[in-house]
């Protein structure tokens, strides 16, 4: 299920970009129908969606971290991991420091596509 979910992330990820250029077919048929607000509209959709996505993977490759961390074994996306015997138990909280990141990186997402002139709702 969580490689299904980094899966989505890249193509969502990936369409959103092409979307921000403003000449993809989703963008075109949007500004032809309905407007720059419909779009911004659509666009914040998806982007929140990345975010969400984002978010989601980070807290579950957090919460694995922590039980790494305190139990020597977790489930990383469904794989059972246990840790060897010579590795330490604080290695656990090297995937607390990078799910972390997924999160603070989701919401430094949603920051830049505010920083986009068209995109502002603040």
């Amino acid at each position: 299920m969580w490689l299904l979910a980094v899966i989505a992330i890249g193509l969502v990820g990936g369409s959103l970009v092409v979307d921000l250029t403003g000449e993809s077919a989703a963008d075109q048929f949007l500004l032809a129908r309905g407007s720059l607000n419909g779009l911004r509209a659509y666009l914040w959709v998806k982007g929140g969606l990345l975010a969400a996505l984002v978010s989601a993977l980070g807290v579950h490759v957090v919460s694995s971290g922590f039980a790494l961390a305190r139990s020597g074994r977790s489930s990383l996306f469904g794989v059972p991991l246990a840790v060897p015997p010579r590795v330490q138990w604080g290695m656990g909280y090297v995937f607390v420091l990078l799910g972390s990141a997924l999160v603070a990186l989701s919401l430094t997402a949603l920051v830049a596509m505010n920083a986009c002139r068209y995109m502002r709702l603040v």
